[in-house]
């Protein structure tokens, strides 16, 4: 049975990872980078084991980034990795059904989706009809390029993960 969540030990770990040594100055460095499900026993920064749902944060100023669970992302951080988890599973499910704006928004910062592909499917992203051929077509190429790329990059993370552990990478 896991351990806790220990929010003064992921601050300690985040913070030992950033630029400003308070947490409310080093808050706003990080962000959302990658998420993906590895079904190894790991453990979060906070100490609670085993976590699943991994969160690839990244810090802005200095590149440095730390693998940790979502639930702490999401409680700590505040940042959009649930709604990421869930818009990944629907969408694998369903092809045809909508990435949402957090989603959009870190494949379009990630390279997967240009800013004007971003733009467009945000127009339509909540019609559930009366989308044209195009759009459609558009959608359905986008949510496989993003489930093809979180597909590519969980495996090389998870193979990363089991060569070196879960250690933070410096930039």
């Amino acid at each position: 049975m896991g351990t806790g969540h220990n929010f003064e030990k992921f601050k300690t770990a985040i913070l030992s990872l950033s630029n400003a040594r308070d947490w409310l100055e080093a808050k706003p460095e990080w962000e959302l980078y990658l998420v993906y499900n590895d079904p190894s026993e790991r453990a979060c920064e906070c100490g609670h084991s085993p976590i699943h749902q991994i969160c690839v944060i990244k810090n802005r100023d200095n590149g440095n980034e730390a693998e940790v669970g979502n639930v702490c992302v999401h409680n700590f951080m505040q940042l959009a990795s649930r709604r990421v988890f869930g818009v990944l599973k629907r969408v694998r499910a369903e092809i045809t059904k909508s990435l949402n704006p957090a989603a959009l928004e870190l494949f379009t910062r990630r390279g997967v989706i240009s800013p004007a592909e971003h733009d467009e499917y945000i127009e339509y992203w909540r019609k559930r009809t009366n989308l044209t051929v195009r759009q459609r077509t558009q959608k359905i190429d986008i949510n496989k390029r993003v489930l093809d790329y979180v597909e590519r990059e969980t495996a090389r993370l998870i193979q990363n993960f089991t060569r070196h552990g879960l250690r933070p990478r410096a930039a």
